[in-house]
């Protein structure tokens, strides 16, 4: 102990070395005892993953080749197809450390690496899967291979036209993790007028034509199928509902207290207000911290915009936090206040282990009165078990509902009945309803599955329409989701669209 003691003081590289592969370790053991089922979005990646293409009707493909990677190896339990969510948080943690060393010092790097680490929202989202821990992760390499790039003593380094051709790759990874990756170039551009950035003319060719042809396939299979994952985007803004809300405006920046850490955040909204101050004294970084903030501006503002004039999800601003980071870390560093970045990751690691604590023991959650903030990502093993059961004599199992149809595909899996989607309103809403749908030609006595009470959505659809019972799940503090079952048969053909089992939807 002593002597691993000694070879870690004073040498920062190491520091963050050991405390990132503990970290990971730490999380990769509560995600193997983790109670948390496979939430909605979930269960539609994993299943994604079980036909690995070039796309998605809602998303790029990364998350559901990730998963497939994680699952062929370790097989399907939760915990293997989110397994790959730690590794990419500390590969995000090490691109930050290495992009903060070379534009500022190795102090500045381990605080900066250490903050992304305890970040609460990092450790949330190493517990589940999702396309954010692919995107921050391409993301992060993407900003050290472009620091890198447009240092003075890289410009004209044998080792430029690698790191272009290394930096087209990693942007290209990141928008077919996530189409957020627009951001960056909006960085990379404001960075290049805003702050002097040098970028070559052969460089930047270099860097977009890999990043295309990366994405090409992608391309290739939005335009094969009427552009679904472009235009899903596009309609998550929704800006054809009722419009401008400044109380969404501010619950979105109050959330993001919660994104970055409290401290963190109040440091960077600090920063901002005394930016011309800083400037001032920055010297040599004037222009790395200008760049910085070209990157972590535009996506806090731009989705700030968003919640104001429609809606926002707390984490549509994640991408401005990998610069953000270094930010802070570079600045309370310069003004010799370390004892914000202490309190900082100190609050976050309090947090990321009541994160933990929480997510392998619900009964806690239950105590304190918290059983609604984990009512999506519970019970659904035991009503999935029950429906694999019954499905065993129909064709069959049909559901109208996106969420409870991710549930049945995970954890009915067991049963080799299959699964598809009824539409009930002509409109393609979600990747089942696109391309597995129910075909009237191909099945014919069903169990349906449905959160309706009344089996509405079927009404008139079929000449036997029977109710065989239900399956509910506690999801405690008086809270229910009961899953109600019905026999379907004869499919009437009343609605006029049915289609030849070959003819793409």
């Amino acid at each position: 102990m002593q002597s691993l003691i000694s070879t870690l003081k004073n040498d920062p590289v190491r520091q963050f070395a050991f405390l990132a592969l503990g970290i990971t370790l730490a999380r990769i053991i509560a995600l193997f005892f983790s109670d948390i089922d496979l939430g909605p979005d979930e269960t539609q990646y994993w299943f994604w993953s079980q036909t690995p293409t070039f796309g998605y009707f809602s998303k790029p493909p990364m998350i559901a080749w990730a998963i497939a990677v994680t699952t062929s190896i370790f097989g399907n339990a939760e915990w293997a197809v989110r397994a790959s969510a730690p590794f990419f948080h500390l590969i995000t943690a090490s691109f930050i450390f290495l992009a903060t060393r070379s534009r500022y010092d190795e102090q500045s790097a381990l605080w900066a690496g250490l903050i992304w680490l305890t970040l609460p929202s990092a450790t949330l989202s190493s517990m589940v899967i999702s396309t954010d821990a692919l995107l921050l992760s391409f993301w992060s390499a993407s900003l050290y291979l472009f620091l890198r790039l447009t240092s003075t003593k890289e410009q004209t380094s044998r080792k430029a036209s690698m790191l272009a051709a290394f930096l087209g790759a990693a942007i290209g990874l990141g928008f077919l993790s996530k189409y957020a990756m627009i951001y960056f170039l909006i960085g990379v551009t404001g960075s290049i007028i805003l702050a002097g950035m040098r970028l070559s003319w052969r460089n930047a060719a270099i860097a977009a034509t890999v990043g295309l042809l990366v994405l090409t396939p992608n391309l290739l299979w939005n335009a094969n199928h009427g552009f679904q994952t472009l235009s899903h985007t596009a309609a998550n803004a929704n800006w054809q509902g009722d419009l401008y809300h400044p109380i969404a405006l501010i619950e979105f920046l109050l959330a993001q207290f919660a994104v970055f850490g409290p401290i963190t955040f109040a440091l960077f909204i600090a920063g901002l207000v005394t930016f011309n101050k800083k400037l001032k004294s920055a010297a040599e970084k004037k222009g790395t911290d200008l760049a910085l903030l070209c990157f972590a501006v535009p996506p806090i503002v731009i989705v700030a915009i968003q919640a104001f004039i429609s809606r926002a999800h707390a984490n549509w601003a994640a991408a401005a936090f990998p610069a953000a980071t270094i930010l802070v870390a570079g600045w309370a560093m310069r003004a010799r206040k370390t004892i914000f970045l202490k309190g900082a990751v100190l609050i976050n690691i309090i947090a990321s282990l009541v994160f933990m604590t929480a997510a392998t023991n619900f009964s806690l959650v239950d105590r304190v009165g918290l059983s609604e903030v984990v009512k999506r990502v519970r019970g659904w093993e035991q009503q999935g078990n029950y429906i694999a059961q019954l499905s065993v004599t129909y064709d069959a199992v049909m559901v109208d509902d996106r969420e409870v149809m991710g549930g049945v595909l995970y954890y009915a899996r067991t049963s080799d009945i299959p699964v598809v989607a009824w539409n009930s309103n002509s409109r393609i809403d979600h990747h089942y309803e696109a391309f597995h749908s129910f075909r009237p030609t191909k099945y014919q006595r069903l169990l349906y599955v449905t959160p309706h009470s009344d089996a509405i959505a079927v009404r008139n659809q079929f000449d036997t329409i029977k109710h065989i019972g239900e399956t509910t799940a506690d999801l405690k503090m008086g809270r229910y989701r009961r899953l109600y079952l019905f026999e379907l048969d004869g499919y009437r053909y009343l609605r006029g669209d049915l289609l030849d089992e070959d003819e793409p939807l």
